[in-house]
């Protein structure tokens, strides 16, 4: 066994911190869960001290935390989608075999956490799973350049993890494939936008996770939310005219869309896999058109998610064959 043979499975929760037998895989591209220890010490005078005495000095566990980073798949993408804003409708069948599916804010988290599994190689050629527990989503962020795949990744709080539970069987959605560049449009404002060079969405949920106690136990309580969320973005472009920095300037509050879609009818007639950031209001916070030497004037325009006190802030939008999370 090698690296080749490294893998991530997830499993929901029925109860914060109680591990389940992971029921997907998802093809992560980096492994950065990390334990998290606290080092406590007792100091006080005593005679012929050298240092620290070895049992005045505790190792407590902290949980710890990671990102999960892979590309967003046409299939399997609901289990994870349904942990990252307030609430999931769907699957809903809409066609013979296509089904839709809506991740939306709100003012609360969405209770989900989740078991997360990583399979480490050894360098003996063996395996070893380590297996996190109570895994609650943080914050989150989508980015697509003009380079290649939809990326995704999603920063988790974790309230333990054990080396003694065995590796799960892999389960991979059967012939997913990736979002490209070359299938995303940018619509902004109502108007389509035809010269994004880049899109990114980063969201912080606010979560408060250090809920420790004195219960005669180490492990964190359940994370909640205790800010207010924060969703901002950056769109790249061409600068072909002032009507972006116009609305920059007048501080112009507008919807923001951006869809990706595989060829027409790939799922049946009239139906395709797709998936969706659907964004109801923002606000460019800038920036100036820049020009260059090297290369075609280009303009930034970062931006920040507002709630126009109707719709949801932002929504995640699947059509794929999935009929269940």
């Amino acid at each position: 066994m090698s690296i080749l043979d490294a893998a991530v499975h997830v499993g929901v929760e029925t109860t914060y911190g109680t591990p389940v037998t992971p029921t997907r895989s998802f093809e992560a591209k980096a492994d950065s869960f990390k334990r998290e220890q606290a080092q406590i010490e007792s100091v006080g005078f005593r005679a012929s001290m050298h240092t620290v005495r070895s049992d005045r000095r505790r190792q407590i566990n902290m949980g710890g935390s990671g990102t999960l980073e892979l590309d967003v798949l046409n299939k399997g993408m609901g289990l994870l989608l349904q942990g990252l804003l307030s609430s999931t409708t769907g699957p809903t069948l809409v066609g013979t075999s296509a089904y839709t599916q809506q991740h939306d804010s709100g003012s609360t988290l969405s209770g989900k956490s989740f078991t997360i599994q990583f399979v480490r190689d050894v360098v003996d050629g063996s395996t070893q799973a380590f297996t996190h527990h109570g895994c609650v989503a943080t914050g989150w962020s989508i980015s697509q350049g003009t380079d290649g795949f939809l990326e995704m990744s999603i920063d988790f709080d974790f309230e333990d993890v054990d080396t003694a539970t065995a590796a799960a069987t892999p389960a991979y959605p059967a012939s997913a494939t990736g979002f490209d560049w070359t299938q995303a449009v940018v619509t902004l404002n109502s108007v389509a936008f035809a010269d994004a060079r880049s899109f990114e969405l980063t969201a912080d949920l606010g979560v408060k996770t250090d809920r420790r106690y004195l219960r005669g136990s180490a492990l964190k309580k359940q994370p909640r939310r205790s800010g207010v969320p924060s969703y901002t973005g950056t769109i790249e472009a061409d600068f072909t005219s002032t009507t972006e920095y116009d609305a920059f300037v007048a501080g112009t509050v507008m919807p923001l869309n951006v869809k990706w879609s595989h060829a027409a009818n790939a799922i049946e007639t009239g139906h395709t896999f797709e998936f969706e950031v659907d964004i109801a209001a923002i606000q460019f916070d800038g920036e100036s058109p820049e020009a260059s030497l090297s290369d075609i004037t280009t303009q930034r325009l970062p931006f920040k998610v507002l709630h126009d006190g109707t719709n949801p802030a932002v929504s995640l939008k699947v059509k794929s064959t999935d009929s269940s999370l």
